[in-house]
């Protein structure tokens, strides 16, 4: 396997790690579910970051899916995954290191898409 093959796998699946994930909040959690969530947590006008996050999720998703300005678009899940690990992942010090490994991962891919051009 090549360096080019290697990066457009890491691509693709970070955007699916986002889309998923988005999807799962809309479908399968809902938005009464996240908005519960981040009640729980703390968060200040959790209806209105729910949906943010939501959308955030669903639209970087689809937008590192679809390579679109890498550089901006990796951004966004950089600081949901930040913010999730230390706040809902807190407690667990294995989900809290995953969610650092791939919000380091997504600035890998934003910076990795800067150098190429």
């Amino acid at each position: 396997m090549n360096e080019k093959t290697a990066w457009e796998v890491n691509r693709v699946i970070l955007g699916l790690l986002m889309l998923v994930a988005g999807l799962l909040k809309l479908f399968v959690v809902k938005p009464a579910g996240v908005t519960g969530m981040l009640t729980g947590l703390g968060f200040p006008a959790p209806l209105f970051f729910a949906w943010v996050l939501l959308l955030s999720e669903i639209i970087f998703g689809i937008a590192i899916l679809a390579k679109y300005k890498l550089e901006w678009t990796t951004w966004p899940p950089v600081i949901i995954l930040v913010i999730a690990a230390f706040t809902a992942s807190w407690a667990n010090w294995t989900t809290l290191i995953l969610h650092i490994v791939a919000a380091s991962n997504y600035w890998l891919l934003g910076v990795h898409s800067m150098n190429k051009k």
